[in-house]
């Protein structure tokens, strides 16, 4: 007689896969370790190069970053239209604000405390 055999698998609960949870604090520290190795990194070009290259260098990079965050964020926008900026959503709060009656948007406010 052959029993059946039941599989279970670690990464799944049913037939869901589960999500791999990272909380902030481990995101933080790797994002902390990264911003260290690159200040470690631009520290030693500067000494082994000299200020000026050390300067060239990091304008670029910030000029490579802005590139790609404002690509980014237009790939987002014509794509997703469910997709709000950080920019936009202030935007539309303010705006959502000044639509509001001041009782209501007093109310809100004292919610919030």
């Amino acid at each position: 007689m052959v029993m059946k055999r039941i599989i279970g698998n670690k990464k799944t609960l049913g037939n869901r896969p589960m999500r791999k949870i990272i909380s902030n604090k481990n995101i933080n520290n790797k994002k902390t370790e990264l911003l260290a190795d690159i200040d470690q990194k631009l520290e030693n070009i500067e000494l082994e190069y000299g200020p000026v290259v050390y300067n060239e260098l990091q304008s670029r990079l910030e000029k490579t970053i802005q590139i790609f965050n404002d690509e980014v964020e237009l790939l987002f926008l014509n794509n997703f239209s469910t997709y709000k900026s950080k920019k936009n959503a202030k935007v539309k709060k303010n705006k959502e604000s000044s639509n509001k009656p001041q009782y209501i948007s007093d109310y809100e406010k004292s919610k919030k405390k």
